[in-house]
Order: structure tokens, then sequence, then C-alpha cells
């Protein structure tokens, strides 16, 4: 009995499959469907683009709302109703026949039920679940994203080649609705409702716990104690330092996924290897995930942080200049680890900061900052390779801003309130 599984980390398997999937086939895989649709349709970069965008717009709006849901109803319940409505989104795909109804399904509808489906109800109930192992369970939950796109991307271009993106589109949606929907019914609220405690453990913690002594002076951040209303985190600077931060962050990393396949098939490499490579980056970015991420229990996140940023705004400035794969593995190695870091550190942060009493609806709140520029990043890119025709120019600008993103960091210091009141 002593050696028994610690519930909570059948909660981080359960959610790390329906981040591996919901990840997989709508984020990573949208660059396999990109020139298909385009071919058939006629459309521009910019116009196909803007699905994309649309889509981190209405994650944008739908944040504080799915936020505000798992903190009312639980994170089983919401992300139950949005593999219902994602894989219905999917099923619908294959009848689309114009831009709008592209826009409609793909952009609003799957957004809307990947935003309850995704990252939000799975990084609330994991925090609930975990205390001082918090970063090293979110490092495992991030992991099934970047395995998605390993296994869902090449998969997708298969399929389309074989059978077109019609039948891709509708094998995705019944997939959702067969693989999320039973792996709900494992997820449970919190530990007390099973009678634990978070991170398994029995007792208090001794002092004289080698993991305790290492964990001095990070320990006191991630307290319990701390716990903020959703209007003391708004009223905070730390708020709006991080958002601002993982906003810059956020342009180049909407733009790679739906732009790399396109922009290194432009440079001659073919439709497959460009698929695979973006399989590649999101197995690459386990490496941050896990390594950075680990890290994260023991050092200050902010330094972490500028790591990432840096080796991303590093892999925009080898991506803009690729054109063979061995440019592409660099750029693989360098974007890959540095967002796949950012993905369980972004968390841990909001929990560390913030606390967990508020985490749904603060993480919410803070996803239209944040999704805003996963509108900009892919809409931008696309409208400037329409105007100039590369990418040069778009990929520059989003390495740079990557590196500045890393600088304001260094400016958020979490927010003290001697007592949080109700929001």
């Amino acid at each position: 009995m002593k050696n028994k599984i610690f519930y909570g980390w059948w909660i981080v398997i359960v959610t790390n499959l329906i981040c591996m999937l919901g990840f997989g086939t709508w984020l990573y895989s949208f660059g396999v469907f990109f020139k298909p649709m385009m071919s058939e349709f006629g459309w521009t970069r910019a116009m196909t683009s803007l699905a994309a965008s649309l889509r981190s717009i209405e994650g944008g709006v739908a944040g504080p709302v799915v936020g505000w849901a798992v903190d009312r109803y639980g994170a089983r319940k919401v992300i139950f109703s949005g593999g219902l409505v994602s894989g219905l989104g999917f099923c619908l795909m294959p009848f689309v026949n114009s831009l709008v109804g592209f826009y409609l399904i793909y952009g609003v509808l799957i957004s809307i039920g990947m935003s309850a489906m995704l990252y939000i109800p799975a990084f609330v109930v994991v925090a609930k679940w975990f205390s001082r192992k918090l970063s090293r369970a979110l490092s495992v939950l991030a992991v099934g994203a970047g395995l998605g796109g390993l296994v869902f991307a090449p998969i997708s271009a298969v399929i389309i080649q074989h059978y077109g993106w019609r039948m891709a589109f509708l094998i995705i949606g019944v997939v959702i609705w067969v693989v999320v929907l039973p792996l709900t019914l494992v997820i449970k609220e919190d530990p007390q409702s099973m009678g634990l405690k978070p991170d398994g453990e029995l007792e208090k913690q001794k002092e004289s716990d080698p993991e305790n002594i290492m964990l001095n002076g990070n320990q006191a951040k991630t307290e319990r104690a701390s716990d903020l209303t959703l209007k003391q985190a708004l009223g905070s600077s730390a708020f709006w330092i991080i958002s601002l931060s993982f906003f810059f962050q956020n342009i180049s990393h909407s733009a790679v996924f739906v732009h790399a396949v396109p922009a290194l098939t432009d440079a001659g490499i073919s439709v497959e290897k460009a698929a695979l490579a973006i399989g590649y980056l999101t197995t690459v970015s386990i490496i941050g995930r896990l390594g950075l991420g680990y890290l994260g229990d023991f050092m200050d996140k902010r330094y972490l942080f500028l790591i990432s940023f840096a080796l991303m705004g590093s892999g925009m400035l080898v991506l803009m200049n690729a054109r063979d794969m061995v440019m592409v593995y660099i750029f693989i190695a360098l974007f890959g680890i540095g967002f796949g870091s950012t993905v369980p550190l972004m968390a841990a942060m909001r929990a560390e900061y913030f606390g967990r009493a508020a985490l749904g609806k603060i993480q919410g709140f803070m996803s239209p900052v944040t999704m805003f520029a996963g509108a900009i990043g892919p809409f931008s890119a696309g409208y400037l390779f329409d105007k100039t025709g590369t990418y040069r120019t778009a990929f520059l600008v989003m390495g740079l801003v990557t590196f500045l993103g890393g600088l304001i960091m260094l400016f958020a210091k979490p927010a003290r309130f001697s007592q949080a009141s109700d929001s």
C-alpha cells in the first residue's frame, strides 16, 4: 500500500492523453491541411491563416468563461463538454465549401471545444493535486502535446494524401469522441475528495528530508497560503508583466505551427519531410518540457523563461534562412526545446504567483492577452508573405520580439496580499 501510485499521477496521465490528441490534431496538424485547402478553394495564405487567427481570438474570448466554468463546475464536466463540441466540429469540417464556413467551424466551433478540453481545465486540476511537485507534474502533463505533434501531423499528412482532407477531418472527430469522453471518467477534482493530500503526502514533509532541503528558497513561493482572488491578480503588476511576456512568445509560436510546413515546402523540402519536421519539433520539445520544466521546482522561473525565449528567438532566425534539412534540424533543436519548456513553466508560474483558489478564472482572464498574439502571428506572417513573396521579414520580427519577451519576464515579481476575499 505504501508504494501505491498516487492518484494525482493518473490525473496527469489522462489529461496528458487528452492533450496529446487535442493539440496534435487541432494545433500541430493545421499546417498539413494548409496547402490542400488553399489549392482546392484558391485562397491566399493570409485568408487561410485567418482561421488560425480566429482560433486564437476565440480562445481569448472563451478563456475567462472556461476558467469560470472550471472553478464552478469542475474540470471533468468542462473537458467532457469540450470533447463533445470539438468532435462535432471536426465531423462537420468535410461539409465546408466556403471560407466563411471554414472560419465558423474551424476558427470558432472547434476552438470553443478545444478551449474547454485542453490546458485550462488540465492545468487547474493538476495544480489542485500537486504542490511541491507541481512543476514536475506539469512537465509530465506537457509531454502529451509534444508527442501529439509527432504522431498526428504525419498521420494527417498520410490520410490527406490517400483519402483527402475532408476524410482526415472526419476521422479526427470520431477519434476525439471515442478517446476523450471515456477518459474524463478518471478525473477527480481534488485529493481531498478521495481522502488524500497534495503530492500524496501522508504527513508534513520533515525539514531533514533531502528533497526539502533542495527546495528551501523556492518552497516559500509555492505554498498555498498566497492564494489571490481574480480581482487581486488583475490589480497586480505581475499579472500584466507575465501576460505581456507570454504575448510576445505566442506570436512566434503560433506562426510557426501554421506557416512552418508551407515555408519548408517553399524551400523545396517535400511535404512529407515538412510534416515530419513538425513531428520532430514537438518531440524535441519534450526535452524542454521535462528538463527546464523539472528545474522549475528548484530555480527562479524567470531565468528559465529567459533561456527558453532566447532559444525560441534563435530558432526563428535559423528558420528564416532554412534551405536544407541540416538547417531545419538546427531550428527544431533550438525552437523545440525553448517552446517546450514554456508549457509547464507558464502553468507553474501562475500557480506560484497567484495561488490555486481562483486559478481557473485567473488563467482564463490571461488568455485574451496571450491569445491575441496567436491571432496576430499567423495572419501577419501570411500577410507579409503575400506582400513580399517570402517569410524572411515575418520570421525576423517574430524572432526579435521573442527575445524581448524573455527580458520582460525578468521584471515579474509575485504579488503579496495579506488576505484573499471572494471575487
